[in-house]
């Protein structure tokens, strides 16, 4: 018989499937079918953001008060509904409100499935399941643009909408086991207006209340979007205006997925026994360092930089994905029950907010300062993240050794 474990990672890998199918078809399909401008790709990724962005910490506080089985299914079924009205969006401004409705099914599913994971995965496994859910992850971003590539050559680019809400839909016979081994038990007062309105605005006393590890993880994390959001949407330009072929972004792309999956593997395999929080030290490391060739490459234009790109891009995405593991476990370990919906949907909240706001800040730095000044920017940041990272774990590992023992 299967064990929960093995069905929540059969659940994640048909999601991550579904979901990078959905993202490669939500920017395509509107290019390709009816003439999409930039702008109106750019407003088509907020729509996809916005949800999140203005409704997280308050959907959150409500999947923390509600039967998780009943959000759980609720966001898959939502999912599937959006996928599907997608699929058959006759022109682009039904497409823009289906594309709402998709963020809007994201929101109660992602937190729901956090639950799930505090309540079903022992502690002991976390390093395991996590690095099983990315492993699956990273490949479903690879694989997926792929084979909808591969169909349209048969398929219209919209009736591939209808493979990705089939992958959710086989999720459901997994649901249904998951959710018959969990037994909770909701107070119908919980979920009343009055405490859920009080409950949001304590907002801050909540944060405050969290470890310091998770609340300093936060930030490191948030430093790090906001690092990815100035650079990564350029980078395509970047090497355009650098006279390289797609071929070379391609390239890129594939190394830094090369990189996830091996941190991934390394997570599974050889890092299982390590500290989470030296672990999220040491992938702030990785991931400065990767930053911090880069700008080098580009500032001094190195000759031969182009084969060197894919190497640096290799650890780049090998020290972000080991970031995302051990950044997910603290939260599942440190994290209190009773608000871990709330807070990691206000944590994606303020992450959307800087994926948002990267893009233009890393524009305004083109401008400025030229093509470099992204990367520049970029890897100064990721340097004193990791610095930070470095100097506070030393100083609580210097600390705890002169506490005396009572």
């Amino acid at each position: 018989m299967m064990k929960t474990s093995s069905k929540l990672i059969c659940v994640q890998a048909l999601s991550s499937f579904s979901l990078w199918l959905d993202i490669f078809l939500i920017f395509t399909v509107p290019v390709y079918l009816w003439h999409a401008s930039p702008s109106s790709i750019a407003f088509l990724a907020f729509c996809l953001g916005a949800p999140m962005l203005f409704l997280g910490p308050i959907i959150g506080s409500l999947i923390d008060r509600y039967d998780v089985r009943k959000t759980l299914v609720s966001g898959a079924s939502l999912r599937i509904l959006s996928t599907l009205g997608l699929a058959v969006s006759p022109d682009l401004k039904s497409f823009l409100l289906f594309v709402i409705f998709k963020g809007m099914s994201t929101l109660f599913y992602l937190p729901s499935i956090t639950i799930l994971v505090r309540q079903l995965i022992h502690a002991d496994e976390h390093k395991s399941f996590f690095s099983h859910v990315s492993l699956f992850d990273q490949s479903s971003k690879i694989l997926a643009p792929l084979l909808a590539g591969v169909l349209t050559a048969v398929l219209s680019p919209k009736d591939l909408f209808f493979f990705s809400a089939t992958a959710v839909l086989l999720t459901f016979p997994l649901l249904r086991s998951i959710c018959l081994s969990l037994r909770t038990q909701i107070k119908a007062s919980s979920i009343k207006a009055l405490p859920l309105y009080l409950d949001i605005i304590r907002g801050l006393s909540i944060f405050n209340a969290l470890p310091f590890q998770l609340r300093i993880g936060f930030l490191y994390s948030l430093l790090t979007s906001l690092a990815l959001g100035i650079y990564d949407p350029h980078l395509a330009s970047f090497l355009a205006y650098e006279g390289l072929h797609p071929v070379n972004f391609s390239i890129i792309v594939s190394a830094t997925a090369g990189g996830a999956i091996s941190a991934a593997l390394m997570m599974k395999f050889k890092l299982r026994n390590f500290d989470e929080i030296l672990l999220r030290s040491g992938a702030l490391l990785i991931f400065s360092t990767a930053l911090t060739l880069t700008a080098i490459l580009v500032f001094f234009q190195t000759p031969g930089r182009a084969y060197f790109y894919p190497m640096v891009w290799f650890l780049n995405g090998f020290g972000h994905e080991t970031l995302i593991i051990s950044s997910n476990i603290i939260l599942q370990q440190l994290c209190p029950t009773e608000n871990i919906g709330r807070i990691s949907l206000s944590f994606r909240s303020i992450q959307i907010l800087c994926v948002i706001t990267g893009p233009s800040l890393g524009t305004m730095l083109i401008i400025a300062g030229g093509r470099p000044a992204p990367f520049i920017v970029a890897a100064g940041m990721a340097f004193l993240t990791a610095s930070a990272s470095v100097m506070v774990y030393l100083y609580l590992q210097k600390k705890q050794a002169h506490t005396p023992v009572s």
